[in-house]
């Protein structure tokens, strides 16, 4: 059997959805680095509660999302994307999946 560098431990082997050792792959490292300033920036600098940043609310928590009336099916055996119901409820749409080629039927 010949099996190349790539198909025996690449990224498409870890970030591609087999062993799921790797978060995620990018095509260059521009894309790679912008990716990891995003994950940073939704992670806090430290644990002390009293340094955390206090930002202004700009996405009002107490606003209705009619949009989930059509987004979840009222039959529970109906298939639907969960990906676009975490849009609608986090704010202002912004989330940023972890391992999102690895078991494609959660959402880390």
């Amino acid at each position: 059997e010949t099996v190349t560098k790539e198909e025996l431990g690449g990224a498409s082997v870890h970030a591609g959805g087999k062993s799921g050792v790797a978060h995620g792959s990018y095509p260059n490292d521009v894309d790679t680095l912008r990716a990891m300033r995003t994950l940073i920036d939704y992670l806090p600098s430290n644990n002390d509660a009293s340094t955390l940043p206090r930002r202004p609310v700009t996405d009002d928590p107490n606003r209705s999302v009619p949009a989930l009336d059509q987004l979840v099916p009222d039959d529970p055996n109906s298939p639907y994307d969960v990906k676009d119901v975490i849009r609608e409820i986090v704010d202002h749409g912004s989330m940023f999946e972890l391992q999102p080629e690895h078991a494609k039927n959660i959402v880390t």
